[in-house]
């Protein structure tokens, strides 16, 4: 399903497999070019559906690899996160890593179960293409949200098939497994990015004897109960549009500079309530947050001012695919009454009483009413003493995994956390500083010392 409404959006992840000697040059895997031309070689991997009930047949998960640019000495995972993000494109569009780590390392990702060239998980065109007003302020009723969800998840398993039961992250986890096996590694260097930081904590809570490092770059936070994770996550939101109204009002070249930025997206919000904007409230405020994970701060101020200008923006501007599956059976979401729902919109726009919301406020709505299982729910991540340190690192103010974040799945995993002094969502490739910690983690497999910062 390739939803054109972000309700989480950017998410990222990256993997490491590494040994101290090179791996064999052959696999069980029929390796070919992904493209024509192309040096990025492509292969399918076959897995179960379900892991524990191997009847249901089986799927095959496309991966895809780059050669060392130097001797090798290893391999590294890709793993993509999003969820939906595809990690062949991300390797046909150049290395993912460090120069450093590629010189020493093949690359190796693939594309997710349930997306893109991995049997991907397919509903109901019209269906996908209208999703119902949820913003309470707009009149959005819970019936209807849930009635949708209900009916696009049903169309969903009428043209998938039962693998929209198992598209979570403990099923890709084994997926990982799988392919670690294929490559002939013993032992992996997981490096998650975003979203995709929870299938490397659902690795290495299910095949601790198999990490041989964990990386967790603007890491998710799994432990969170519904109320919890709309509030944080609208807190971030509102964090990342304070730096950005400092950034205006110390720029000349912001276009809204000398006004009050809130009041101008106070006033824009007001107006898509009442449907005088060329987008509802929700892709309004997913329009400016997606802005902040680079940060495009100039970008921002730009869609702020043209909408208070009349321009006409597409809703769908700039949007990334969301399976929404995917994150439902990540999270179990009850929600039983109008009543209920509008006390957690009112908690969470209580976080952020400027940009009212964050739009994950949509997945966890849909999933309340998403009719497969969840076998993969909110848990806190358990690792074993198996596991080595991990390295946790995040900016200070990211917009979708907050700071928050970094600093609760650091006091469940330990290891060491590396604050990145700056904004935007996914730290490794900030600055020299991100790039060396990374860098000396995955081929020395040495963490910085407590409270350690890198600058902007």
């Amino acid at each position: 399903m390739r939803r054109r409404i972000v309700l989480l959006t950017g998410f990222l992840l990256l993997g490491g497999a590494g040994v101290a000697t090179a791996s064999p040059t052959t696999d069980g895997l029929d390796w070919a070019p992904c493209e024509e031309g192309s040096t990025v070689m492509c292969a399918p991997m076959t897995v179960p559906i379900d892991w524990d009930d191997r009847s249901l047949g089986t799927i095959d998960v496309i991966v895809a690899r780059t050669e060392a640019t130097g001797q090798k000495v290893g391999t590294l995972v890709y793993m993509p996160g999003g969820p939906g993000d595809s990690g062949v494109n991300r390797l046909l569009r150049g290395n993912v890593v460090p120069a450093a780590v590629a010189e020493k390392y093949d690359v190796v990702s693939y594309d997710p179960r349930g997306t893109n060239r991995s049997n991907p998980v397919v509903c109901d065109a019209d269906l996908v293409a209208n999703l119902p007003e949820t913003v309470p302020d707009a009149g959005a009723r819970l019936a209807d949200v849930q009635e949708y969800a209900r009916d696009l998840g049903e169309s969903c398993r009428q043209h998938t098939g039962p693998l929209v039961d198992h598209v979570d992250n403990v099923s890709v986890a084994h997926d990982i497994d799988a392919l670690r096996a294929e490559l002939g590694e013993r032992k992996v260097t997981l490096y998650g990015r975003s979203y995709g930081t929870l299938a490397g904590q659902m690795y290495a809570e299910n095949f601790p004897h198999r990490v041989r490092g964990l990386v967790l770059d603007s890491v998710f936070d799994h432990s969170l109960p519904a109320r919890e994770f709309l509030t944080t996550e609208a807190s971030f939101a509102e964090d990342s549009f304070v730096e950005f109204e400092k950034w205006c009002a110390a720029d000349a070249s912001c276009v809204l500079h000398g006004q009050d930025v809130g009041q101008v997206y106070g006033e824009l919000w007001e107006r898509a309530l009442r449907g005088e904007l060329p987008m509802p409230a929700a892709a309004l405020n997913q329009q400016l947050v997606n802005r902040f994970y680079g940060p495009a701060w100039a970008n921002a101020a730009t869609l702020l001012q043209s909408l208070a200008d009349g321009a006409r923006i597409a809703a769908q501007e700039e949007v990334t695919p969301f399976p929404l599956g995917a994150f439902c059976t990540d999270h179990k979401v009850r929600i039983s009454s109008q009543r209920e729902w509008e006390s957690l919109w009112r908690d969470q726009k209580a976080a952020a009483p400027t940009v009212r919301t964050h739009f994950a406020w949509g997945a966890v709505s849909l999933c309340s009413a998403w009719p497969a299982d969840t076998p993969n729910p909110q848990h806190r991540t358990r690792l074993d003493d198996d596991v080595p340190p991990v390295l946790i690192m995040n900016a200070l103010h990211d917009p979708a995994t907050g700071y928050g974040w970094a600093k609760s799945v650091h006091r469940q995993v330990g290891g060491a956390l590396l604050t990145y002094d700056g904004w935007g969502h996914g730290v490794t490739d900030r600055n020299d500083c991100t790039r060396a910690v990374f860098t000396r983690y995955v081929l020395e497999r040495k963490t910085p010392r407590p409270g350690t910062h890198c600058a902007v």
